[in-house]
């Protein structure tokens, strides 16, 4: 279902708004697998979600980086949708197909709004991953509700240390004045444009540049920052987790954020992804695709002791 009728208000003009969900659609033709696009009526706006896989699977939800909308999957979703039911949904009140109309002021209203989600999607217990910002709302999802996660994937994510203060000022450049030179800017330096990922990742890199051009992003979204977990939230995780991070990962220092979380989550595993920076998820898939399985196909939850280890190649 093409969310098109949705608030206008949630773009800049109707002309920005066309061009946006063309964008989007063309985007979206990299999905690999059949897909079905629903909208889910939430107290904080329209839904959108991306589905795909087995109707009858375990469900996997997944949460998009910033900006990147559920259109960043498509790398992935061949490996995850062979076992799970996978919900890909578009966060609210950033550039995508859901449409905002109450605005999340805060980490609360995220949960909120995810929960009132996953009711509409009538999935109750959830593998749940996320990537960079998706990560933190992850994150916080499982600290805040972890009667609803079964599993936390976090890839790349934020919410460990605060981020780098070169991530910041180059995203608030590309935010704030968004054109294709700092678009590209951000993103090359970010690693989006060297990896073998490249022809994945640049529809999605297109859509991202219409969305910052053309999307109203609400102002009190635009404040809710991806601050770092206090170490009594993060040692209060109660389900099993998997960090992975590039490591030359630009959001902040990658072995300085595994270590933080080894110390204070008690199921725990976290690694790190061998020529990548936060592009992970694109040039790095079948390496992360292999490792996230394997952590969901696990049957028993077992407390990980070894040290950081270096991915060289994909595991069985």
């Amino acid at each position: 279902m093409d969310n098109v009728k949705g608030n206008a208000a949630a773009f800049k003009s109707p002309e920005g708004k066309a061009t946006y969900l063309a964008a989007y659609d063309a985007a979206l033709k990299l999905w690999p697998v059949p897909y079905e696009e629903i909208d889910i009526q939430t107290p904080f706006g329209t839904t959108h979600v991306v589905v795909s896989g087995p109707k009858e699977a375990p469900p996997l939800v997944l949460l998009h980086g910033y900006m990147a909308t559920s259109a960043m999957w498509s790398p992935n979703m061949i490996d995850f949708c062979r076992d799970h039911r996978v919900y890909a949904i578009d966060t609210m009140g950033q550039p995508s197909k859901s449409v905002p109309s109450e605005p999340v002021r805060s980490v609360a209203d995220y949960v909120a709004w995810l929960t009132a989600t996953l009711d509409g999607l009538h999935v109750r217990r959830i593998a749940l991953a996320g990537m960079s910002f998706g990560g933190w709302l992850a994150l916080n999802y499982a600290v805040a509700a972890p009667e609803r996660v079964q599993k936390l994937v976090l890839l790349s994510a934020g919410g460990f240390l605060p981020i780098a203060r070169q991530f910041s000022l180059r995203g608030m450049l590309m935010v704030f004045f968004p054109t294709r030179f700092s678009v590209n800017s951000f993103m090359h330096w970010a690693g989006f444009t060297d990896g073998p990922g490249q022809s994945d990742a640049l529809p999605v890199l297109n859509l991202m540049y219409f969305g910052m051009k053309h999307f109203r992003m609400p102002p009190d979204t635009l404040r809710v920052a991806a601050g770092p977990l206090s170490d009594d939230q993060l040692r209060g995780l109660s389900v099993p987790v998997l960090f992975l991070m590039g490591e030359n990962e630009v959001l902040y220092d990658a072995a300085t954020a595994l270590a933080r979380a080894r110390r204070l989550i008690s199921d725990f595993q976290g690694e790190l992804v061998p020529h990548c920076r936060h592009d992970m998820c694109f040039s790095q898939h079948r390496l992360v695709d292999a490792r996230v399985l394997e952590f969901l196909e696990r049957t028993q939850n077992v407390r990980t002791t070894r040290q950081d280890v270096l991915l060289s190649g994909l595991r069985a």
